[in-house]
C-alpha cells in the first residue's frame, strides 16, 4: 500500500458449502469415497486379513478358557466346533437371517481347516444347534465331516443341547457317536418342499398376471402365478421320495437300525426329546454339556483330563462390518415366508428342515 493512500475497503468472502441438491449429492459422494478409502486402509493393516479362517482357544471341561501351558502331558485335546443356524448352500441364501444364523459347507470347511492345522487332536466334537436346511447343503456337510474323520483318523462326535433336527441329524450320520441333552429336540427325519402360490390374489384382487416364455415344459416350475401341473407335482413327489430314501439309508447305516424300521417308525417328521431319542436308538447317550468331557475321556481312553481346542471364527473388521449390515437388514425388514426368504419364487428346493 502506498503511504498516504486511503485504506482499501474490506472485502466480504462468501463460502458456499451447499446450496442445492447437486451440492448435497457431491458432498455425500465425497464422504462415501473417503469412508471407503479409510475402510480399505484399516482392512489392509489388520492383523487378521480377509482370508483369515479363525483360530482356536483352549477350554476346560466347563468351557472356561485356559492357557496351553495348563494342559498336561497325559491330558487329551479334542477339537470343538460350534455350529448354529439354518443349513444353506451359501451365506446369502437366507440373507435376512444374518451370517451368524446360517451354516454353510464353506463355514464347516474353514473350521475344519483350522482344526487340521492344530494337529494332535484325539477327536473332534461338532456341537450343532440347527433345525436343518437344504438337502444338498446338509449332504455336503455330512460328506465333509466324514472325509475329515477318515483322513485325520480321529473319532467324530456330535452333541446338541437344544435342537438337532432334520438336516442337522442327517449331517450327524457321519459321527461315531451322537449325544444330546435330555430335553433337546432330536429327529424330524423327513423332506419338505414349499411352493408359494398367490395366483388368486394377483389376478382376482390386484389384476396382475405374468406371461412366461420358456424353452421347456418344466422351466418355470414353481411359478407362484399359477397352479402346478399334474406332471410337475409328479416330479416334485419323486424328488421328495428320493431324498427321503437317502435320509433313511443314512440313518439306518449309521445307527444300525433296520431300513424298514427307520422308514415306518422314525421317518415320520416327528421330533423327540433327547431321552426318547436314546430309547429309539437315534442318540447314544443323554448328558449336559459339562458332562461331555467326562464321557469323551472314556471314549478316547484318555490317561488325563480332556480339554477342548475350540474353533473361534474370524473377528476382523470386514466380518464385523458384514455382521452389522446383516443385523441391520434383519431388524429393518420383516421376515418373509420360507419360499421367498430362502430360495426366491421360481426354484422349488428340497429341505431337510424342521418347520415351526
Amino acid at each position: 500500500m502506498i503511504p498516504g493512500s486511503p485504506a482499501p475497503a474490506p472485502r466480504t468472502v462468501k463460502v458456499r458449502l451447499v446450496s442445492g441438491p447437486l451440492d448435497y449429492l457431491r458432498l455425500a459422494l465425497r464422504v462415501l469415497f473417503w469412508g471407503l478409502v479409510l475402510f480399505a486402509a484399516f482392512a489392509a493393516f489388520e492383523t487378521d486379513s480377509f482370508t483369515d479362517k479363525g483360530h482356536v482357544a483352549y477350554l476346560d471341561a466347563d468351557f472356561e478358557e485356559v492357557a496351553w501351558e495348563d494342559i498336561g502331558a497325559d491330558d487329551s485335546v479334542v477339537g470343538l466346533v460350534d455350529l448354529s443356524g439354518t443349513i444353506a448352500s451359501f451365506a446369502d441364501a437366507d440373507v435376512l437371517s444374518g451370517p451368524g444364523s446360517v451354516v454353510t459347507p464353506d463355514v464347516v470347511r474353514d473350521a475344519l481347516s483350522v482344526m487340521r492345522a492344530e494337529g494332535g487332536l484325539s477327536g473332534l466334537v461338532i456341537r450343532f444347534e440347527t433345525p436343518g436346511g437344504e438337502v444338498a447343503a446338509s449332504d455336503e456337510i455330512r460328506n465333509i465331516l466324514a472325509t475329515f474323520k477318515t483322513r485325520e483318523e480321529i473319532p467324530l462326535y456330535f452333541y446338541s443341547s437344544f435342537v438337532l433336527a432334520s438336516g442337522g441329524y442327517y449331517a450327524a450320520c457321519a459321527a461315531d457317536k451322537v449325544f444330546a441333552a435330555k430335553n433337546a429336540e432330536v429327529g424330524s427325519i423327513g423332506v419338505i418342499i414349499e411352493l408359494l402360490n398367490f395366483r388368486k390374489l394377483a389376478t382376482d384382487t390386484l389384476g396382475v398376471n405374468m406371461k412366461v416364455y420358456k424353452s421347456g415344459e418344466f422351466k418355470d416350475m414353481g411359478n407362484p402365478f399359477r397352479e402346478p401341473t399334474p406332471a410337475e407335482e409328479t416330479l416334485l413327489a419323486r424328488d421328495v421320495r428320493e431324498s427321503m430314501e437317502a435320509f433313511v439309508a443314512e440313518v439306518a447305516q449309521s445307527r444300525k437300525i433296520p431300513v424298514a424300521q427307520v422308514r415306518e417308525k422314525l421317518g415320520t417328521g416327528e421330533v423327540w426329546s433327547g431321552r426318547r431319542a436314546k430309547e429309539l436308538g437315534l442318540v447314544d447317550d443323554v448328558l449336559y454339556p459339562e458332562e461331555l468331557a467326562a464321557r469323551l475321556k472314556a471314549e478316547i481312553d484318555s490317561k488325563g483330563e480332556v480339554f477342548y481346542a475350540a474353533y473361534q471364527p474370524p473377528k476382523g473388521l470386514w466380518h464385523t462390518l458384514e455382521t452389522g449390515v446383516h443385523a441391520a437388514l434383519s431388524a429393518a425388514v420383516p421376515k418373509l415366508p420360507l419360499p421367498v426368504a430362502r430360495k426366491g419364487f421360481h426354484t422349488p428346493r428340497l429341505y431337510y428342515l424342521l418347520q415351526r
